[in-house]
């Protein structure tokens, strides 16, 4: 009798750890509980029953194998800021098939926020209203402007303060931002000019959106 008893308590106590560990919530709101990870598009759960998931059907994880949580499935807008890589009036527009695990940084009644690093230290943004299926991502691009080495081409573009060689920020997630948040009168145009790709300057824009009616 204590035997069995003894057993039941370890089975009982079994399920009450499994219930605070790892996880994974497909769309259909299944959850399986296990240790998940990513490999391609498909995700591994490996616990009482081992399953593969593809990426598609997941909504979101909780793992402590990744930092973020909700699950995305997209084709990634590219960019970077590296001095290097970027190129004189030009600017590089790269995709990629991928997996995005998003962590949400900022939950509020009309739009959230997401971020995610990429492997290269990228940072990425996402939002997402009640309206959208899933995180949309908020464009950004670099390219250079300006620069004595093409004052030779065109002497009367690059002379005085155009010869200096400037990194442009060409901010197409203003324009996303603002066809959702532009008819909120609470949000001054000094907001929309001073915008940046920060989660602080996100924040503060949202936080006067929700405050519209």
């Amino acid at each position: 009798m204590k035997i069995l008893l003894a057993l039941a308590l370890f089975c009982l106590s079994t399920s009450c750890f499994s219930q605070k560990g790892d996880y994974l919530v497909k769309n259909n709101g299944d959850t399986i509980w296990g240790d998940v990870k990513l490999k391609k598009n498909v995700f591994y759960v490996t616990g009482t029953t081992d399953a593969e998931i593809n990426a598609e059907d997941v909504n979101k994880i909780k793992s402590s194998n990744y930092n973020g949580n909700t699950v995305v499935v997209c084709s990634l807008d590219l960019y970077t800021d590296n001095l290097a890589s970027v190129e004189l009036d030009y600017i590089a527009k790269g995709k990629i098939d991928t997996v995005l695990i998003l962590n949400e940084i900022y939950s509020t009644p009309k739009i959230n926020l997401y971020f995610v690093r990429s492997d290269f230290k990228v940072p990425f943004y996402f939002y997402k209203t009640p309206t959208d299926r899933k995180p949309v991502q908020l464009i950004i691009h670099y390219s250079l402007h300006g620069g004595y080495t093409s004052y030779g081409n065109d002497p009367g573009k690059y002379s005085g303060d155009n010869g200096r060689l400037q990194l442009v920020e060409n901010k197409a997630y203003v324009n996303q931002l603002r066809a959702i948040m532009g008819g909120c009168k609470k949000i001054p145009d000094t907001m929309w000019e001073l915008l940046s790709y920060r989660d602080y300057s996100l924040k503060q824009l949202i936080k006067k959106y929700n405050k519209c009616k």
